[in-house]
């Protein structure tokens, strides 16, 4: 006890509970609001309230006033005499504490301020040296990830072949003076195959490639060939073949030709697409998943090292079936990382470069298109061609691990500090200077789309009906705008092959120019985009179909040329349409979701490729 202070005072401060208060630094944020006692007065112990009631008189309903004068200073004790009193002082002090607690929270919230990201972008710049160092970190992942996409080209290229009839097959002929014929004088006669109509030809007359005669080919090689092609083929037994030979001219080793995926297996090449669809499928709601809930840089960098294994092991699968398995887990991966990327990107960009940004992030695709063809030429190898990208994307994920956490994302997700070192970075490389009460932000969009405590999740994209409404209205663009694309794309690289009907020509310039064509696009979009989002995207889809109607209308009348232009300047305005989709998908959902929307909005697009090439 202290020196002037009563048994009573000691009970009455023990008993207000004082001693809690005191440990809130919210509360007494302020040093007039500090009532409790002193350091070396908090550890002494009080004694409770029911021991000491038990020393207070309660036989008189009046209180002694007692005044004394001790040394230079006096002190004024003032006892009460009864528990009704007592309890009374407990009440007002505990009513005290509850109405200061109440003070201190309502301040708190008022020294926090509600605003949004674009608040921030505006003061540290919107599209500057920071965000083109993101952008050029990112493009480097975005060629591999383009590469990975479009080597099914290649990998799947199916070249002419023909049956391996023992003693009489292209390795036979190709020894020196084995034969007085070649092995083209064959496959353009009688000799060995039945003639029959090829569709991928456009019907014209071709060997088949998937039965032979049954003859004596030992007899056959040794004489002139005017003599083996007036062989009759009359009630000459036909057999199947159990072997192939492959036209090397083109692609010397594809999966096709590593499987022997034709004739009765031609059926299984379906599943190369589909394995892949499907990755993009669970890629696109899985990563849309874990960059909502666990950070945009962790989808990139976890979702990319994924990739790197798969990719390793597919280059290495020897089993079909295996190859099919990794495939769908390459691809999941790969969808993954490449949509958190985008999302990034999008956020933090600000609204005026929004535009510019979102259409010159599909550049880096265009280019891997170009760059995939370059490759695939000088090697013409599947294995070679996907190891080569693999190892172009080990070298991006160098770039990926400096890559920053978005900290639109970080400021929903209340980690300020986080957010803070990294704006305040941005300024830094920005020249740009920040206010210093940062930490007292929190993202508006939080409050109005999720509950207090409440984590990202799918079902926000659905539960406002504004929300739902929009996102509804942008799946069924989404398939629109995929059938027309992929539809194209087929198209296109169906005819691009050797000996098409309407697209021909040497297989890799044109699958060159069919990516190339792309980057002329990427800057009309720039230009539409000044129009609006929904302006931009009914002119090139409207624009997409009315070319098409075109290109079928060239087709009736036998104008293959025209047709071609036509669906090429197609496959420009629908790719237009995709570039714009993508900045208005994301932009139309708020920071909460915006992966899961451009995820799920993509794994719609991607089940109905699937649906289109099966």
């Amino acid at each position: 006890m202290t020196l002037g202070e009563s048994d009573t005072d000691l009970v009455l401060r023990a008993a207000a509970g004082t001693e809690q208060l005191t440990q809130n630094p919210l509360i007494y944020s302020d040093p007039e609001l500090k009532f409790g006692p002193t350091t070396s007065q908090a550890n002494v112990a009080a004694p409770s309230v029911p021991e000491m009631d038990q020393d207070v008189p309660a036989t008189s309903d009046q209180s002694v006033h007692r005044d004394e004068a001790q040394g230079s200073g006096g002190a004024t004790l003032k006892v009460p005499t009864n528990n009704i009193r007592l309890k009374s002082d407990l009440e007002i002090r505990h009513q005290h504490y509850q109405k200061q607690k109440q003070y201190a929270e309502q301040k708190r919230q008022r020294r926090l301020t509600d605003i949004d990201f674009e608040g921030i972008l505006n003061i540290i710049g919107g599209c500057s040296n920071w965000q083109v160092l993101v952008y050029l970190m990112i493009s480097v992942q975005q060629v591999p990830h383009a590469m990975f996409n479009l080597s099914v080209v290649y990998m799947m290229y199916q070249p002419d072949h023909w049956c391996k009839i023992p003693f009489f097959n292209a390795e036979v002929f190709s020894e020196a003076n084995s034969t007085s014929y070649t092995w083209d004088d064959v496959l353009n006669s009688h000799i060995a195959f039945p003639t029959v109509k090829n569709k991928q030809r456009g019907d014209m007359d071709w060997h088949d490639q998937c039965h032979y005669y049954e003859r004596n080919y030992v007899h056959l090689k040794n004489l002139p060939f005017s003599q083996a092609a007036n062989y009759t083929t009359d009630n000459v037994p036909i057999l199947r073949c159990e072997q192939w030979e492959y036209d090397k001219s083109v692609m010397e080793k594809t999966v096709v030709t590593e499987w022997n995926r034709v004739c009765d297996n031609n059926w299984s090449r379906a599943h190369v697409h589909m394995s892949y669809s499907l990755g993009y499928l669970v890629g696109g709601l899985l990563g849309g998943f874990v960059s909502d809930r666990y950070g945009r840089k962790t989808a990139i960098y976890g979702f990319g090292i994924l990739s790197m294994i798969f990719g390793f092991l597919l280059g290495y699968s020897r089993e079909f079936e295996i190859f099919l398995v990794v495939r769908f887990l390459l691809a999941a991966s790969n969808e993954a990382a490449d949509l958190a990327a985008y999302v990034l990107c999008m956020e933090i960009t600000g609204v005026k470069y929004r535009s510019i940004v979102g259409s010159l992030l599909q550049a880096p695709w265009a280019c891997g298109y170009a760059f995939l063809a370059l490759i695939a030429y000088l090697t013409k190898s599947w294995t070679t061609i996907h190891m080569i990208t693999v190892g172009l994307h080990c070298i991006a994920l160098v770039f990926i691990h400096f890559l920053p956490e978005s900290p639109r994302w970080l400021i929903m997700m209340n980690r300020v500090e986080d957010a803070e070192k990294i704006i305040r970075k941005a300024c830094k490389n920005n020249k740009s200077r920040l206010p210093s009460d940062l930490g007292l932000v929190r993202h508006a969009e939080k409050r109005k789309w999720m509950k207090k405590d409440e984590r990202p999740h799918y079902f926000h994209l659905f539960r406002a009906a504004e929300l739902r409404v929009r996102n509804i209205m942008l799946f069924i663009i989404w398939i629109a705008t995929a059938l027309v694309y992929y539809g194209l794309v087929i198209a296109l690289s169906d005819q691009s092959s050797p000996g098409r009907s309407v697209f021909d020509g040497n297989f890799f310039l044109n699958n060159a120019i069919a990516g190339a064509i792309e980057l002329p696009t990427l800057a009309v979009c720039v230009f539409l985009l000044k129009y609006g989002r929904k302006r931009s995207q009914m002119i090139t889809l409207m624009g997409a179909g009315s070319l098409l109607m075109a290109a079928m209308l060239a087709m009736n009348n036998k104008r293959t040329t025209m047709a071609l232009i036509f669906m090429l300047l197609g496959k420009a305005c629908i790719q237009g349409a995709f570039n714009i989709l993508y900045i208005f998908t994301s932009e139309l959902n708020p920071t909460i979701v915006r992966n899961s929307a451009v995820g799920i909005s993509s794994m719609v697009r991607y089940f109905f490729e699937y649906s289109l090439k099966t």
